[in-house]
């Protein structure tokens, strides 16, 4: 399962260098907000893997999109929305990850229901995409990128506070930001 889970990151940095990393930083900030709540082992592994490969469906997205500098158009934008729904078709090859793929695909769903691919709101989203779109932000908050200059950690903890009952799950926002310091993500010293 490991060995399956590596292959489909590898496959994904090759397509857009730098998402292997990024994924194990979020599975490590999910899986730690996740124990904070109360979650279940078997759950914690299940967020585990979702972290691991959920921006797994970008491989379905043109490259020139994925390295774009600057602001994405309006039909770049409405194409980069598709990797959620990508990752669905990419990862239902593994029955076993099945239980994870709810929260891949609701990661870039928001609290007030604004967010994508379907539009869900509050608790109709799943708790692990629910944690998962508060780690990934906050992992690309502070890692920068092609149009957003790095944060510092605590700028990046007032902009996740900032977004609690909007973007984010309330619960989940104070879950993480009371883990979050005691975090050390991967390739940080």
């Amino acid at each position: 399962m490991e060995d399956a889970i590596r292959a489909l990151q590898l496959a994904l940095e090759l397509h857009d260098p730098g998402e292997r990393e990024h994924a194990e930083r979020v599975a490590v900030y999910a899986v730690a907000t996740g124990e904070k709540l109360g979650m279940s082992d078997e759950d914690l592994i299940h967020l585990r893997r979702a972290g691991q490969l959920h921006d797994v469906g970008k491989i379905a997205v043109d490259r020139v999109i994925l390295r774009k500098m600057g602001t994405l158009t309006e039909q770049d934008f409405e194409d980069l929305k598709k990797h959620a729904d990508a990752a669905v078709d990419v990862l239902s090859a593994f029955p076993w990850l099945s239980p994870s793929v709810p929260m891949i695909r609701s990661h870039h769903e928001r609290w007030d229901g604004m967010g994508y691919p379907r539009g869900l709101e509050g608790d109709e989203i799943p708790l692990g995409g629910r944690i998962l779109a508060v780690a990934e932000a906050f992992d690309v908050m502070v890692s920068g990128s092609a149009w957003r200059r790095p944060l510092d950690p605590e700028d990046a903890c007032m902009e996740i506070r900032d977004c609690s009952g909007t973007q984010f799950d309330p619960n989940v926002v104070a879950a993480f930001l009371s883990v979050q310091p005691l975090i050390q993500p991967l390739g940080q010293a």
